[in-house]
């Protein structure tokens, strides 16, 4: 968190007070100066005795310590207006795009200008990719034996794999996408996808321009997002979902919460490499193994009892757990609880049942548990936003 001068974290700096000091009944002088949004401070003030700073426009950040060594200093946004002790060292930086501050101090003053060997960086909150647009965005569902031939563009290409996996390459580089992993294809890197044979897959594309801004701007050669391939990451899962999810809404600002997401998802798989290292932490080992095998045991007894109607009372008896211990089980590991992941998973094998177009309509709805072929129909078009006869049809029109 960012300190700010009302806080007592800078008294011992300085005071806040609220009044405009009178420069005439003081005898005091001023200056405006306008401040620069510079990153760098090459050098700090010195006054011998109390000065006192009142922001005339903008928002302006304090750099300040008791010593001209760097590694002392400080930073408080100016709240309100501000009096410095004599004998610190200080230097005060534009936040907002312009900014000036009054500097009053006594007639009789001295002051001293003092020179930093190496600068001090002073991180505005600015971001270091951006979304501008989106260019297309395709829930993709390809039978076996589906050949991309390829292309390149001028633009990033995301992909991922919901059901099923995916050989593409890149460059004439292979990589296998398995379930639940992603790629990202480089503007023109020419890129190629096919299904093998006696499979399916069901994936995202997402394409987008990108903008690497600031000192950590990156170039594609040295890119960390391109030419590898990221595995499940519950986050990652979580947001694509949701930008699936809300991509299909009409609310208003929806391109707005689009691109947002998908910002957020290239931040997140930056941060991913630092994460899986912070996240090492031995005294959690134990438990965690201990969540992963039981979890384990329990996705393995719902898909194995799919074709069956499941209850949550049948699934803690069985692997004796109270309801609220199998709920906070699929919500910390998942996301979601288990009602909503046995509903999606029943979905989701219905879509590859629909595919294989062996079964009509009610009998995959009898076969998959469903109470009716009213309830399916309804939950299959609240999940995929097509009725189940909508997505045969779209199936057979791509044979």
């Amino acid at each position: 968190m960012q300190y700010k001068t009302s806080m007592k974290e800078f008294s011992p700096f300085g005071s806040v007070y609220e009044q405009p000091i009178h420069q005439q009944k003081t005898h005091m002088i001023s200056r405006v100066n306008r401040l620069s949004p510079n990153r760098n401070i090459n050098q700090l003030l010195h006054f011998d005795c109390e000065v006192y700073l009142e922001m005339q426009e903008g928002i302006a950040a304090l750099i300040i310590g008791f010593t001209p060594d760097k590694t002392d200093l400080k930073e408080f946004t100016i709240h309100r207006k501000v009096c410095l002790n004599p004998g610190v060292y200080f230097s005060i930086v534009s936040i907002s795009s312009s900014a000036s501050c009054k500097l009053i101090t006594s007639s009789g003053f001295s002051m001293q200008t003092v020179e930093l060997e190496h600068p001090y960086v002073f991180d505005r909150i600015l971001p270091n990719i951006q979304i501008q647009e989106i260019l297309g965005f395709y829930y993709n569902v390809r039978n076996a034996g589906y050949e991309f031939k390829g292309e390149k563009h001028d633009y990033y290409e995301l992909t991922f794999i919901d059901r099923g996996c995916l050989e593409t390459t890149i460059e004439g580089t292979e990589y296998h996408l398995n379930e639940k992993e992603l790629i990202i294809y480089g503007p023109g890197q020419f890129h190629t996808q096919k299904i093998s044979p006696g499979q399916s897959c069901s994936y995202v594309t997402i394409v987008f321009s990108m903008l690497s801004t600031g000192a950590d701007s990156l170039t594609l050669k040295d890119h960390p997002l391109i030419n590898k391939i990221f595995s499940y990451d519950k986050k990652i899962y979580t947001l694509m979902k949701d930008f699936v999810q809300e991509s299909s809404s009409q609310i208003p600002y929806l391109h707005s919460l689009m691109t947002c997401l998908l910002q957020e998802i290239m931040i997140r798989l930056l941060q991913s490499e630092f994460i899986s290292q912070k996240e090492e932490r031995p005294v959690s080992i134990s438990r965690q193994h201990y969540q992963n095998e039981l979890l384990e045991g329990v996705l393995a007894y719902i898909d194995n009892s799919l074709y069956e109607p499941l209850t949550i009372a049948e699934i803690c008896q069985k692997f004796s757990l109270s309801r609220s211990s199998l709920q906070l089980l699929f919500k910390e590991n998942l996301n979601q609880t288990p009602k909503k992941y046995i509903s999606d998973l029943k979905l989701e094998k219905s879509c590859q049942l629909i595919r294989e177009k062996q079964y009509t309509i009610s009998e995959i709805a009898l076969m998959l548990g469903f109470n009716s072929i009213h309830y399916f129909s309804r939950a299959f078009t609240q999940k995929y936003h097509m009725a189940p006869s909508e997505y045969s049809k779209q199936m057979f029109n791509q044979i």
